[in-house]
């Protein structure tokens, strides 16, 4: 069974999704130590969502969602801070993994787990999932016009629509989660298309807009 250092978040990170990190604590720069060693187009990490804890400090986080997000390093670089050597470290969403475990003896401060690699379902349905990308496009913009919002327009592949949707959306880590476990294209579609009807309702009705998220992305552990 494949092994992965296992990165555990507050937030959720999607496959094709863009992933700015700033890692300081020492079991992280362990984990660039470990990365900046490995071939380029090997340097790879698992990013899953915290379920109880936190990402920083003693005690952080071990019960993590079984679900998570490969990440692979685009680019690193060490900087000087005020709270020592910093590692700017930049990846990208790639596959997605069930976690089917920690490895308690790793031997590093880090954590690395057991994954199980999770493929997209042989193409099937694919009307279906025509249909469905159309409906969620259009609800999409209907919640941008609702918020008041312009974006360009979502240009990817059906299995990668509801990822570049919710992107776009200001929603709890729980929701981005169950996208994230959305088993096929069609799955995770029809949840987005949910979350919009949900979303643009509440605006509608509160006339409360929701608070974008920082554009960076920027998380610093």
């Amino acid at each position: 069974m494949p092994s992965l250092p296992i990165f555990p978040l507050g937030g959720v990170l999607l496959p094709g999704a863009r992933l700015p990190l700033q890692l300081f604590e020492p079991r992280y720069l362990e984990l660039a130590q470990h990365l900046a060693a490995e071939p380029e187009d090997e340097r790879r990490f698992g990013v899953v969502l915290i379920r109880k804890g936190h990402e920083v400090g003693p005690g952080a986080a071990r019960d993590l969602h079984g679900v998570g997000c490969e990440a692979r390093v685009d680019a690193m670089a060490l900087a000087q801070a005020e709270v020592g050597t910093v590692v700017h470290l930049v990846a990208r969403g790639a596959r997605r993994f069930r976690l089917e475990g920690i490895e308690e003896g790793a031997g590093t401060a880090y954590l690395s787990g057991s994954v199980t690699w999770l493929g997209e379902p042989e193409a099937t349905g694919d009307v279906e999932v025509a249909a469905l990308t159309t409906r969620v496009l259009r609800a999409h913009e209907r919640y941008l016009a609702t918020v008041g919002a312009t974006a360009d327009p979502v240009e990817a592949a059906p299995h990668d629509v509801a990822y570049r949707v919710v992107e776009r959306m200001v929603l709890d880590p729980a929701d981005r989660q169950r996208i994230l476990e959305g088993a096929d294209a069609a799955t995770r579609l029809r949840a987005v298309l949910s979350l919009l009807s949900r979303e643009t309702a509440i605006v509608k009705r509160f006339g409360a807009l929701p608070t974008p998220p920082d554009p960076t992305g920027a998380t610093l552990n």
